[in-house]
């Protein structure tokens, strides 16, 4: 096959942003086939248009943005908490070695809990209300922000930093145009995979006892149906938030080319 061949193949060819719909909407049809004709337990399994239906209800009705504003609220606390004292830790862990001596330790002893053992003593030391969420969202999703921090700022070239102070550089400028660049990568990769956690555990926070947000949707729907797809739409309509976010911090940390 010619390049100008494959060229015209990929012009032909669906534009990326909607390739990116083919697999979920694959999915959901598959899904409500199989439902429609007995091929699954629709108990077990509802169909998609029986979600979408009691979507369409709880709006109607007013109370999905209410418990969606409830739930978004401890997740987002948590996860600012998460990121902030991640990003802070992982650098200090990576740069400083008392610190990383003193706190390494006690990552790895809490990092293999569950959330869900967690919950008792939460609700012990903040109680029964949304103080206890944050606390035990924001220390599940500390550690990969913490993890991955530590590994880009380890990952530096040692002559970069040796180079810069031969020649005068203080250690915030060090910090500012060597280190923070390049952990960038790492961190964001570390607010992804925590961003997932804090939706994932903020489910869970039914255990302890919740009276409003997404998690209490299977009182008014579906047992099967609700929490899932509710947690899969916020988890795909903050895709494109990080991205921006993502591409404005590389940016902003860019260093700047010499003057003319």
């Amino acid at each position: 096959m010619t390049t100008a061949a494959f060229r015209r193949m990929r012009r032909a060819a669906l534009p990326r942003s909607t390739l990116r719909f083919v697999a979920p909407l694959t999915v959901l049809a598959g899904w409500e086939v199989a439902a429609r004709f007995g091929l699954i337990n629709i108990l077990l399994l509802p169909p998609p248009s029986k979600a979408f239906a009691d979507l369409i209800v709880l709006v109607s009705s007013g109370y999905l943005w209410k418990a969606l504003y409830a739930s978004l609220f401890r997740v987002v606390c948590g996860f600012t908490l998460a990121v902030t004292v991640g990003v802070c830790l992982g650098i200090a862990m990576a740069r400083i070695r008392l610190i990383n001596d003193f706190f390494d330790p006690l990552v790895e002893l809490l990092r293999p809990i569950s959330p869900l053992a967690l919950f008792p003593l939460a609700i012990l030391w903040f109680g029964i209300g949304d103080g206890s969420k944050i606390f035990v969202i924001a220390l599940a999703a500390s550690f990969p922000v913490i993890l991955n921090t530590f590994a880009g700022a380890r990952s530096i070239d040692t002559n970069l930093i040796r180079a810069s102070r031969s020649l005068g550089a203080t250690e915030l400028e060090i910090f500012k145009g060597i280190v923070l660049p390049a952990s960038l990568p790492h961190i964001f990769t570390g607010v992804r995979l925590a961003w997932g956690i804090s939706l994932i555990v903020i489910i869970a926070a039914c255990v302890g006892g919740c009276f409003r947000g997404i998690e209490r949707l299977k009182a008014k729907t579906s047992p099967v149906e609700a929490d899932p797809a509710m947690v899969a739409r916020s988890g795909a309509l903050s895709k494109p938030a990080r991205r921006s976010i993502r591409g404005r911090s590389y940016l902003l940390s860019a260093p700047a080319g010499p003057a003319e």
